[in-house]
């Protein structure tokens, strides 16, 4: 009886290095499953995304293991592979909302055992212009603290560091500077003005916080769960703006929610763009939509709500 193969993509920089240290049992784990394992270690950004691309049609499974990074550049590798081809993903890194959505195990070797007992769901792909994402595409006054958050901060404060380091930016004067002029486009509506923050999501949490994402969001259902935020031009819409943000019944007119397959959102000048945690670009036209249960992906048994 032949073996399978999986490719097992990994970053070894993630998680300080602590997937070189359960590496071997990772192995170890899919082996005894009757994998034969082939590992690649990334050596620069895009790295695992050109390998899997290339190669990823050769295996039975492929997996990516390391942080918020690797996700994306799985997502991205198996864009034209078909929808049914079996896919895992091994969280190493500091934050991982998505992971965290699917209730994939944060330790490495009982992901990769839960990978390995193969219960496989079917999860929509974001796409943002010529490229995927994996949980989210944003822009404004938080996607930056994802790349300025200290690394000892993220450490100490976990998910809550994005969070705890935003609220230092809960400055009117800062808003202003940052805010972008924005026509979003949706199901045929338009909406204009000054915004200080967006994002399409097929995710439960954004930087750990649950109560961003609507309640009845669904990582299958084929649409993406927006949100955008106009400026605030006084402290009482500030207040506004922050209650509004976490409890999606409270009505402001400075947030406006969209749930959609499909938007457009372009800017007067150009503007940088946040791919699950990764740099996406400075662009002014983004075309944003999902691809409907397009990634096969291992799930916990116990993980309900996903279609087949």
């Amino acid at each position: 009886m032949s073996r399978e193969k999986l490719l097992l993509v990994y970053n070894p920089f993630s998680g300080k290095g602590g997937i070189l240290r359960f590496l071997p049992d990772i192995i170890s784990i899919f082996t005894a499953e009757g994998y034969d394992v082939t590992a690649h270690p990334t050596a620069r950004s895009g790295d695992g995304c050109e390998f899997i691309a290339e190669y990823a049609e050769e295996y039975d499974m492929v997996c990516s293991c390391g942080g918020d990074g690797m996700l994306h550049e799985l997502f991205n590798g198996m864009r034209g592979q078909p929808s049914d081809k079996r896919c895992g993903y091994i969280p190493a890194g500091t934050m991982n909302d998505f992971a965290s959505s699917l209730k994939i195990p944060r330790v490495m070797t009982e992901a990769a055992d839960m990978i390995a007992r193969g219960n496989f769901r079917r999860i929509d792909a974001g796409v943002f212009n010529a490229s995927r994402f994996a949980y989210v595409a944003a822009f404004g006054a938080f996607t930056e603290v994802s790349y300025s958050t200290d690394r000892q901060l993220k450490s100490f404060f976990g998910s809550f560091a994005y969070f705890l380091e935003g609220m230092k930016l809960f400055d009117l004067n800062y808003f202003s500077e940052k805010s972008e002029h924005l026509v979003i486009t949706a199901d045929g509506v338009s909406i204009e003005g000054e915004f200080i923050f967006g994002m399409a999501g097929n995710t439960l949490s954004v930087a750990g916080l649950t109560k961003i994402i609507p309640s009845n969001a669904a990582m299958d259902d084929g649409l993406l769960d927006c949100l955008f935020i106009r400026r605030p031009k006084n402290l009482a819409e500030l207040d506004g703006i922050r209650s509004a943000v976490l409890d999606e019944n409270r009505a402001c007119d400075n947030v406006i929610r969209l749930r959609t397959d499909k938007l457009c959102v372009e800017s007067s000048e150009a503007m940088e763009w946040d791919l699950d945690g990764e740099y996406g670009g400075c662009i002014t036209k983004a075309e944003i939509s999902v691809q409907k249960q397009a990634m096969l992906l291992a799930v916990p048994e116990e993980f309900g709500g996903m279609a087949d």
